[in-house]
């Protein structure tokens, strides 16, 4: 699939570890390439793409000129897109309990690296361990770790004893006691958008408190009055219905249970951004059955053995014996890719993401997509534009136009033809800078050896 090679442990360690800060851009000029601009318009053939710094200075159908400094890219027989966005992902796969144990750094650097690897240039972390997720955040906004851009939200808002209580969750009680706890932390951590729980059926079906409409409201109003933005995990149309009662301005799933045309028509026309999430269920359910799909060359290239071996051992146990496997099959596989259908039918505004926290699972999601019957063309735009939309960020990421980050994917193989075609990566940029897929620390680059380290 690629052509990056592979270097000795020693020079991969010595390249990572001389990441210490942002790299800055190049000029680039990417010539008679076919551009997927990630708007869903039709390819255009024989186009001409400059960058200066890390944005998109021209688009052009034509030929260029250009400075003597700029570095030129012959796309000839290539397609040039924006990079893949992820709006669903839990960095660590949700076991980062303590941010101080021995290698739960390591093993999010390793997963942001496996998301690069995989073409995934942003991704938005939908609930972690602010402690863990937010420090990260960080070090890739300042350069001290090689990463996709991450957002984040850091804490999820739920009830006392609802779906997703934990350590780190923010329990909203009695607004007086909980209104400025919650101020608090959006003042001081500062996430990209804060997600609320919402689900009163939880995994199995079974009633869960959740969060009063009129305290959901309260929630949004205070969240946008400090510039972010809320996301909502819900399930069934009564979960719905009681969000956007709450003002929610999106939603983490696709509405998991039977759901009315009303609903569907609702949520188009009103554009709510939704993020698709097929693949975790579909994951669940198919690794019951069979974890022969983790042995595709993606997954064991970008993701460590001994996860790929937990995965296929004591995690699929798990999923048979608590009875997810079995649920998911039973319930969620009836409704939620026929509800995902038809809300693009409807005019939806759906994103990309994955509810995992391993780049070729991105993968997965856009092939499930197409099963459903929708044109890899909009899938294009489904994967890149949308996914900004959904972060509030579409003013500087998801297309290929001028003023844009320079964030892009340029693949050898058209992926309107193929969905396989998405993984037929050349290379990817960021902020208009090559990744160097040498240097990252997945599992294709290690050999026998001892792993890099990334700093």
């Amino acid at each position: 699939m690629r052509t990056t090679t592979t270097r000795v442990i020693g020079v991969v360690f010595a390249a990572v570890a001389s990441f210490v800060g942002p790299t800055h851009a190049a000029n680039l000029l990417f010539e008679n390439v076919t551009l997927i601009d990630g708007t869903g318009t039709a390819l255009l053939p024989g186009a001409s793409v400059l960058v200066r710094g890390d944005r998109i200075d021209t688009v052009s159908a034509a030929p260029l000129k250009h400075d003597a400094g700029v570095e030129v890219i012959d796309g000839t027989g290539k397609f040039l897109m924006p990079g893949l966005i992820d709006s669903h992902i839990h960095l660590g796969a949700n076991a980062i309990r303590d941010p101080k144990e021995p290698g739960a750094h390591r093993t999010g650097v390793v997963a942001l690296h496996g998301y690069l690897y995989s073409g995934v240039t942003t991704v938005y972390d939908s609930g972690n361990n602010p402690d863990y997720i937010f420090p990260i955040r960080e070090e890739e906004r300042t350069g001290k770790i090689v990463a996709p851009r991450v957002f984040a939200s850091g804490s999820t808002i739920t009830v006392p004893g609802g779906y997703g209580d934990g350590p780190t969750s923010i329990k909203i009680t009695d607004w007086k006691e909980s209104g400025p706890q919650l101020e608090t932390y959006l003042k001081q951590r500062k996430p990209d958008l804060q997600k609320v729980l919402l689900d009163r059926h939880g995994i199995f079906s079974h009633l869960d408190p959740v969060i009063s409409v009129e305290n959901l409201r309260k929630v949004t109003r205070l969240a946008n009055e400090n510039g972010v933005r809320t996301t909502v995990h819900a399930s069934s149309e009564e979960d719905y219905n009681d969000a956007l009662a709450g003002g929610i301005d999106e939603f983490a799933h696709i509405v998991r249970y039977a759901a009315s045309d009303g609903l569907i028509r609702l949520l188009a026309t009103r554009r709510i951004p939704i993020s698709t999430t097929l693949v975790v269920f579909n994951y669940i359910q198919r690794i019951a059955d069979d974890a022969s799909f983790l042995d595709d060359p993606l997954f064991l290239a970008a993701i460590d053995a001994d996860i790929l071996t937990r995965q296929k051992g004591p995690e699929r146990q798990r999923y048979i014996s608590s009875g997810m496997s079995e649920e998911f099959k039973s319930s969620v596989a009836k409704y939620m890719p026929t509800n995902a259908k038809r809300l693009f039918d409807a005019g939806g505004i759906l994103a990309l993401g994955t509810d995992r926290g391993w780049g070729p699972t991105v993968h997965m999601e856009l092939a499930l997509l197409h099963s459903l019957g929708i044109p890899l063309l909009d899938l294009t735009k489904l994967a890149t534009l949308n996914g900004a939309i959904y972060l509030g960020k579409d003013k500087d990421l998801g297309s290929i136009q001028r003023g844009k980050l320079a964030d892009l994917l340029l693949l050898n193989a058209d992926p309107t033809q193929d969905v396989k075609n998405f993984q037929s990566i050349a290379a990817v940029y960021k902020g208009g800078s090559k990744i160097d897929f040498s240097v990252l620390d997945i599992q294709k680059n290690r050999g026998s050896g001892e792993p890099p380290r990334p700093r």
